[in-house]
């Protein structure tokens, strides 16, 4: 297929969907606007539609939250004999000893943990009971990269490591599969069956989607991608806007910037940690939010002599201070007296910087002698994306 002839398919087929689908579902949502509670976030309009001649199969996948006062959306095309979906989808798993179960039927609220993911997020405060999903699998999943017949994936998320040991999570909102014919072909549905379609995305229900808190983080992330941004600023959204910090650690009540008085004689400043976060356990930990962009490399020095920079130590320093006033029980006592707050050994958890510029081995260690886990940005948005798209 010539660049002209994928083009040529791609534009026939974002019309034929928008005509006879999305803007269906559109209107349908006009007159019954409560049907947006359990509407598939991708719909009506995308936040971007892409569409995939691949391997054995032609693939749809419809990229949200979308914009309902909105009928324009971005879409891309991709041929490529190689590929399967998993590469059309960008998760890329075939580095990792996982079970795989292939399957013929639609995949619907799934999630799946492969490689070291659930290591990995157990590291980081993530809490499992928060999960709305139906079914969780762990270090296995079904294989849809060979379909027989038609079928769709939908609310389905993978998370797995990829080959450098990093964190990679892909939410699938819906995609629609159709195998190639013997010859090769590649088809669309026709106008009967796209009618199903919106009838059927119409009343296909998922759990609940918080518009409103996704235009939170939206805010969030144009605010921490501001090369001026200052770390009060950070700490004042996310007080203000405490839900998407909720969502991604799984905690309900989170204490922002609780005044810490010495409670003997001392020269030191009264302390304000950014939170103090209560656990399962009605205990609280301390969470400090620095910048998201690093001045330098954020581990220096020989690899046999490898530490933390500079940056690195000062924030972890603060966090020091914050756990010697924990660690004295007068103090405590009138945490718990004046503030309601139990805190006894608390977990100390610092977000600073963006994966990239952690490696794992470096995490490992700032946790084993410096008592501390890195949590970066780009991890916070994502675990809040993945939850805020379905709340039950």
């Amino acid at each position: 297929m010539t660049k002209k002839e994928l083009n040529t398919f791609l534009q026939s087929t974002t019309n034929k969907i928008k005509d006879n689908v999305l803007s269906k579902v559109y209107d349908q949502l006009a007159l019954q606007p409560g049907l947006r509670a359990n509407l598939n976030p991708a719909f009506p309009y995308p936040h971007k539609l892409r569409v995939g001649i691949i391997n054995n199969c032609l693939a749809v996948e419809y990229i949200g939250p979308n914009n309902d006062n909105e009928d324009n959306f971005n879409y891309e095309g991709v041929y490529n004999e190689y590929l399967d979906v998993y590469d059309f989808l960008g998760v890329e798993i075939k580095h990792l000893k996982c079970i795989s179960l292939p399957i013929q039927t639609n995949i619907e609220n799934m999630s799946f943990f492969l490689g070291d993911s659930m290591t990995y997020l157990t590291d980081y405060f993530y809490d499992l009971t928060q999960l709305p999903y139906e079914y969780l699998q762990f270090d296995g999943f079904v294989d849809f990269s060979k379909p027989t017949e038609p079928i769709f994936v939908s609310n389905t998320n993978f998370f797995w490591t990829d080959e450098e040991g990093l964190l990679k999570i892909k939410h699938i909102d819906f995609l629609e599969i159709f195998p190639r014919d013997e010859e090769g072909n590649v088809y669309y549905q026709d106008t009967s069956a796209l009618d199903n379609f919106a009838n059927f995305i119409i009343n296909y229900k998922v759990p609940t989607y918080k518009t409103e808190l996704h235009g939170i983080l939206n805010e969030f992330i144009e605010l921490i991608n501001l090369r001026d941004v200052s770390e009060p600023q950070i700490t004042k959204f996310l007080s203000d806007n405490p839900k998407i910090l909720q969502l991604a650690f799984g905690v309900n009540e989170l204490n922002p910037e609780v005044l810490l008085k010495w409670q003997y004689n001392t020269d030191k400043d009264d302390l304000k940690p950014d939170f103090l976060p209560i656990r399962m356990d009605g205990y609280a930990d301390l969470m400090e939010f620095k910048l998201p962009y690093l001045k330098r490399n954020p581990m220096v020095g020989t690899p046999e002599r490898r530490h933390s920079s500079f940056e690195i130590n000062t924030a972890i320093s603060q966090l020091d201070t914050y756990e010697e006033w924990c660690s004295q029980k007068i103090n405590t006592d009138w945490l718990e007296q004046n503030k309601n707050i139990k805190i006894l050994h608390p977990r100390r958890f610092l977000i600073i910087g963006h994966s990239k510029d952690f490696l794992k081995e470096d995490r490992a260690k700032l946790r084993n002698k410096r008592n501390t886990t890195v949590f970066t940005y780009d991890e916070f948005i994502e675990m809040t994306r993945f939850q805020l798209y379905r709340m039950r």
